[in-house]
């Protein structure tokens, strides 16, 4: 979660605040930015292992090459956000939506995928080893050279048109 730690006294409604960028589990301050919010904003490169990210407007944000292993962003949005390159294993991502999301060449291992909106994403060269697709939707998602072996996915996973899953290694639930 991130807090608003110092409000600029300035009148002008475009004045930054610091955010401060918190661990999930031990409070321990990650990050600390100068902004009004997160959407947006510049994140590339950033450390950002264990954050709270859940149910944040991260959209149109700059996070490639961004470390995210184990990264709370359950029920967040990330429309249109650049995940290039970024390092989500383990990521709780459920319910998370990543509309239009350039997801290309992420390392999504064992990432919880539950119920997330990954419509019309560019999954290109991928990681996604371990992944749990349960009730996903991946509609018009690109996942050319992807990695899926060993994830997991049930009855109500939408994939691409045209797209195996089992071809790509992906299991599904048994029932």
């Amino acid at each position: 979660m991130y807090k608003v730690v110092n409000m600029s006294m300035s009148t002008s409604r475009r004045a930054p605040a610091l955010i401060e960028i918190k661990h999930k589990t031990t409070g321990e301050l990650l990050y600390l930015v100068e902004a009004r919010n997160l959407m947006g904003i510049d994140l590339r490169g950033a450390v950002l292992v264990g954050a709270n990210l859940s149910r944040q407007n991260l959209s149109r944000a700059n996070l490639e090459g961004a470390d995210l292993q184990e990264a709370d962003m359950s029920f967040s949005m990330l429309y249109n956000t650049r995940l290039v390159r970024a390092k989500l294993c383990r990521a709780h991502l459920q319910g998370a939506s990543f509309h239009s999301s350039d997801l290309t060449e992420a390392d999504l291992t064992e990432a919880n995928l539950y119920h997330t909106n990954l419509v019309l994403c560019d999954l290109t060269r991928a990681v996604l080893r371990g992944a749990k697709f349960w009730g996903a939707d991946l509609t018009g998602a690109v996942l050319t050279e992807a990695n899926l072996q060993g994830a997991t996915f049930d009855a109500e996973t939408v994939w691409p048109a045209d797209f195996d899953p089992l071809r790509h290694g992906a299991t599904p639930l048994p029932g």
